[in-house]
């Protein structure tokens, strides 16, 4: 049965002010307000008239319960921004999005869109997704896959990493004491890592950047918790 949909006041969804002043369109949802159906994740695509920082809030309706784990910020470039939302169960859900040009030196990022999203027949809820680092944002990597990992992930004996980390040039993973570098194939940064005998709870799995030829100095990117 689908959840009766909630009651939003009303000026809540869309655009704000700041939306317009920022140069921002609306690009895969246009509408304000949609529905999903046996999917358990969405990814929202903004266009940025200009280079924006960008903070989010996700929303459970029915317990008013923020999921900040469920929502991944990323862009290829500075003029759009790719939001990964994941629902870890069935209902209705807002999405709030606060941006402020990324030069700006505030800290205080006003509201500049909202959605209401119904996710229903949500037959595996969503897992949460890696943390991200600011670097990651800030120098416009973008992350292909996993998108998820944790211990109950299939195939562990087998999992691919790709991933765009623009100037970078090594790109390793830093899991407990081991160190398993990707190769450069093309724009891109890959491998096939064995993680099965890392699939104790509460283990880490760093994607971490080197920017120097003949350091050894890594930047942290995304971490993944097991």
């Amino acid at each position: 049965m689908a959840h009766p949909r909630p009651d939003i006041p009303s000026g809540l969804l869309g655009s704000k002010p700041s939306f317009s002043e920022l140069k921002l369109q609306t690009d895969s949802h246009r509408n304000s307000e949609f529905k999903l159906e046996g999917v358990n994740n969405v990814v929202i695509r903004i266009k940025t008239g200009v280079p924006i920082k960008t903070v989010t809030q996700l929303i459970e309706c029915s317990t008013e319960t923020e999921h900040p784990t469920h929502v991944l910020v990323q862009r290829k470039d500075k003029e759009a921004v790719h939001f990964h939302v994941a629902f870890p169960s069935n209902g209705w859900f807002k999405f709030l999005i606060f941006a402020l040009q990324e030069e700006d030196p505030s800290d205080s990022l006003p509201n500049v869109y909202n959605y209401l999203i119904s996710a229903e027949q949500v037959i595996r809820p969503a897992k949460p997704y890696p943390a991200m680092y600011s670097k990651f944002y800030n120098d416009c990597c973008f992350l292909y896959e996993p998108m998820v990992l944790n211990m109950n992930s299939k195939h562990l004996n087998s999992v691919k990493f790709s991933l765009v980390v623009p100037e970078a040039l090594k790109v390793a993973l830093h899991v407990m004491d081991e160190w398993f570098h990707l190769e450069k194939n093309g724009d891109r940064f890959e491998k096939t890592v064995d993680l099965s005998p890392y699939k104790e709870k509460g283990t880490t799995i760093q994607a971490m950047a080197s920017y120097e030829a003949q350091g050894t100095r890594y930047a942290a990117l995304l971490e993944y918790t097991m």
